[in-house]
């Protein structure tokens, strides 16, 4: 269950009512645009911090303008939303001009939906065979089109999620989140470098285990015992079917344990 709820845009001073953006932005011309997830729940902004923190390195690396006050402003417009379990997305746009001008006007916005209020407990996992091209390796970009569509591929073949892999044939991520598996004993995730995003619920995983960046192969998968996706809705989610191949999930439901634990006391 989706349903969308009102969306707002900063001004320069402040947030208000939104209902688009000009044709001319460059984030709808050129999909010229970075986001964060957040989920928000009992009134409640998850991880606000950390996702703001990262929004704003992304756009200092692009050499992207960025203004404090609206950063600070969008807790109280996630607040707004109640206590319903609410999935919020912040983007910030190059705003208007060229494709090479500089960004010195960006546009910040809030887009949320209702959602229900729990993420999936486990899912089934399919890999893709068509290679994945990350943008901006480790940004979140609004360019989605290649996940989506990989995604709709795994669930027409009657799987939950895929997996996707780099031209190198490195594992990236899932389509909609973040990926760890248990190989050799050993619980690795991909890293940046082969085009991984830095999710916040993937960064609390490798602060609270001890995690390897790696190196992960369609081959190594052929033997992983577990598998588990990390995102900002879902948390920590056991992936229990890998291509038609059952997984343990004894590692990942004692991570989503202890993930809801923290949930319910750090926000």
């Amino acid at each position: 269950m989706t349903s969308t709820l009102p969306s707002w845009i900063w001004d320069g001073s402040k947030f208000v009512p939104a209902t688009g953006l000009p044709l001319g932005d460059r984030g709808v011309r050129y999909g010229m645009a970075l986001f964060e997830s957040v989920a928000v729940r009992n009134g409640r902004p998850e991880f606000l911090t950390e996702h703001l923190l990262r929004l704003e390195s992304s756009c200092k690396q692009l050499d992207w303008a960025v203004d404090p006050k609206a950063y600070n402003a969008v807790r109280k417009v996630l607040e707004s939303y109640g206590d319903e379990p609410v999935f919020a997305r912040i983007y910030q746009t190059a705003g208007d001009g060229g494709p090479h001008d500089r960004v010195d006007r960006p546009r910040l916005f809030i887009y949320a939906e209702r959602r229900n209020p729990e993420g999936p407990k486990s899912v089934s996992v399919k890999t893709l065979p068509e290679p994945f091209l990350p943008l901006y390796k480790g940004f979140k970009t609004a360019n989605y089109w290649p996940h989506l569509k990989a995604l709709d591929e795994a669930r027409q073949a009657g799987f939950n999620e895929g997996l996707l892999f780099n031209p190198e044939g490195e594992l990236v991520s899932a389509c909609m989140a973040n990926v760890f598996v248990v190989h050799d004993g050993v619980l690795k995730t991909p890293g940046a470098e082969a085009g991984a995003r830095r999710g916040v619920v993937r960064e609390w995983v490798v602060h609270h285990c001890s995690v390897e960046s790696a190196v992960i192969t369609r081959k190594d998968l052929e033997s992983v015992t577990e598998c588990f996706l990390t995102n900002s809705w879902g948390g920590v989610i056991p992936v229990s079917n890998l291509d038609g191949r059952t997984l343990e999930t004894k590692v990942a439901e004692g991570l989503r344990r202890a993930f809801l634990e923290h949930l319910s006391t750090a926000f």
